[in-house]
Formats: structure tokens, C-alpha cells, sequence
């Protein structure tokens, strides 16, 4: 199972400035700058527009949008460990589809809205992100989010430090059949999470103006 299809990602990170534009962030990934500083051994990582990294840091053409988080412009492999990039990439998506309520013991979540809309719910806490808002959701906080009605939307998402959410996920962890439940929530465990309960539901995103 694709790391795209486990929704989630994220980290807290507050920028200024933030880049609007996709093609200033996705670049042809695994494409070096060879001209490493003395004190490192660490190269920078340019990701081209239209691709996304692959586990072994080689480049890959990304999907045309159709899931959550087809691109990765950075991997824990780049940062060692420290931080991971996701895209959900502007396009038309599922409306109300989401992630369901759920806590990392050892990341922070943090989402940029690039367009369109979501909600999201912290500490029980519901608010409704638009075009150039951002929302931490701390480490060891209950939270979920989600797209709300407009179906064409995208959005950044980071987690630091990385953490085993770019691993591979079984389809399991995606699986809504109550007999699969136990195997579910020791899937999210596995890769650092507690699995709490279900996504936002349509009727709970329409109350959040």
C-alpha cells in the first residue's frame, strides 16, 4: 500500500512567506546540488515540478492528483530523520474524505492550505482552513482532518522529526469492516500512532463555516 493513501503527514514549522506556487516546490527530485558545504555531508535536494521522491531518493514522475499525498518532496532520508514533505496536490479530490481522529506519540502535524478548503478538528477543538491558512496540530493531541464540500483543493503537509509515516502501510489501516478494527489499530501503532476514532462526518464539516 502507497504512503499516499494513509492520510496523514505533517510537522510544526511556521513559515513566512510560504511558497504559493507548486512548481517552486515539487522539482525533479533526486537532482543534487553537488556544492556541499565543509561541515556536512548533507546535499541539498531539488524535487522538479511534476515529481516526487522515491524511498531510495531517486526521481519519479508524480501521479496526476487523484489521492492524498501523491507527491514527496522530502524524505526522512534527506534530513536524517528530522522532517518529511508531503503534496496533496491542487486538484479535484474526494469531498469529505479524510483522516480519521488519531495521535502521534513523537510528531508534530502541520498543514498549509494552498487552495480550496478543510476542516480540521484539535483537541476537539473544529476550525475551517482556507487559501493561505495553516494549522499546527502538536504531538500527543488528538486530531483529524479532512476536505470539506469544494472537491478541487491542495495542501502541504509535514511532520517532524519523521518518524515511519512514509513507510509502507497495509491496506488494512484503510479498512472501515469492524472485523478488521483490531488489525487496523495495530497498524497505526506500528508507525508510531494511536488509532481514536473515525473521520470528521459530512454533517460535522457542514457545522464548520
Amino acid at each position: 500500500m502507497n504512503r499516499r493513501d494513509i492520510l496523514a503527514a505533517g510537522a510544526g514549522l511556521t513559515l513566512t512567506g510560504f511558497p504559493f506556487r507548486l512548481a517552486s516546490l515539487l522539482g525533479a527530485s533526486g537532482e543534487y546540488n553537488r556544492a556541499s558545504d565543509q561541515e556536512s555531508n548533507r546535499l541539498p535536494v531539488l524535487v522538479r515540478s511534476g515529481f516526487t521522491r522515491k524511498p531510495n531518493g531517486a526521481d519519479e514522475r508524480a501521479p496526476s492528483p487523484s489521492g492524498m499525498f501523491d507527491t514527496e518532496v522530502v524524505r526522512s532520508s534527506d534530513s536524517e530523520g528530522r522532517l518529511a514533505v508531503f503534496v496533496f496536490p491542487p486538484g479535484d479530490h474526494q469531498p469529505y474524505r479524510g483522516a480519521p481522529l488519531h495521535v502521534h506519540h513523537q510528531q508534530d502535524e502541520w498543514i498549509y492550505v494552498m487552495t480550496g478548503e478543510f476542516v480540521a478538528e484539535v483537541d476537539g477543538e473544529r476550525v475551517r482552513l482556507k487559501r493561505g491558512d495553516s494549522l499546527l496540530m502538536p504531538m500527543k493531541v488528538p486530531h483529524r482532518w479532512s476536505v470539506a464540500q469544494d472537491s478541487h483543493c491542495g495542501a502541504i503537509h509535514l511532520y517532524t522529526p519523521a518518524g515511519l509515516m512514509e513507510t509502507e502501510w497495509s491496506s488494512v489501516a484503510q479498512s472501515e469492516d469492524s472485523r478488521n478494527q483490531e488489525a487496523r489499530k495495530a497498524e497505526f501503532e506500528r508507525h508510531g500512532l494511536t488509532l481514536l476514532g473515525i473521520p470528521l462526518s459530512k454533517e460535522e464539516i457542514d457545522r464548520i463555516l
